[in-house]
């Protein structure tokens, strides 16, 4: 793999790092998901939304990476169809943080986040990521600009493997550090509007992505 990314395979995979830890780290849907499952259900319940959110990614990069592009270009109703469900979810999962009540007792909820089913965040990690369009483009149009018929298995391997584990480490950082015990803590006693706040962010990212679609405003 090493020889792979001797000269022009090496300037090509900083390319294409650069541009993806600039886009990974711009606010969005994923980012937006994996605050608010760790402000609401602490660091584990964040960490493995963003492992759901890097797996999600792994698909996007086939798509972009290995040509998988064409069903795009052959079916772009799908594309809307997936614009339409994904900004569904996202109204889903904002209606239901801009509805968060006062905690009764934060330190009873905080106990019990550990026993959460593990299978329900990395479901929406996962769900938030395959369901963005942006993110869907962002690789397609990126894999094509850079990515030739010339570029080597090893060069789009050491890429994809990259992209994989640098977003789901950026997003687990994230939640790490959210959910720290104290600084979580501290934020608990005002979690509900935390999560409206929350709420209204995803709506937004929701309503701009609908809009977007075929026909809207």
């Amino acid at each position: 793999m090493a020889a792979g990314l001797d000269g022009g395979g090496a300037s090509l995979f900083a390319t294409v790092a650069l541009a993806h830890a600039l886009a990974v780290m711009s606010p969005g849907p994923d980012l937006a998901v994996v605050t608010r499952q760790t402000l609401a259900h602490g660091r584990r319940a964040g960490v493995v939304t963003a492992a759901g959110i890097a797996c999600g990614i792994s698909f996007h990069v086939a798509y972009g990476m290995f040509g998988l592009g064409w069903a795009i270009e052959r079916f772009p109703a799908l594309l809307a169809v997936l614009q339409a469900v994904g900004g569904g979810l996202l109204l889903w999962i904002g209606w239901g943080a801009l509805r968060a009540q006062p905690l009764a007792d934060p330190g009873a909820t905080a106990a019990l986040d550990g026993k959460r089913a593990a299978a329900g965040d990395f479901a929406i990690g996962l769900a938030t990521n395959l369901l963005n369009v942006k993110a869907m483009l962002f690789f397609v149009a990126l894999c094509s600009a850079v990515i030739t018929g010339t570029t080597t298995a090893a060069v789009k391997l050491a890429l994809s493997g990259w992209m994989i584990v640098t977003t789901g480490a950026w997003f687990s950082a994230v939640a790490w550090t959210l959910g720290h015990a104290e600084v979580r803590r501290r934020l608990l006693g005002s979690a509900h509007w935390i999560d409206r706040v929350m709420g209204v962010l995803l709506i937004g990212l929701a309503i701009g992505m609908l809009a977007g679609l075929p026909g809207g405003a």
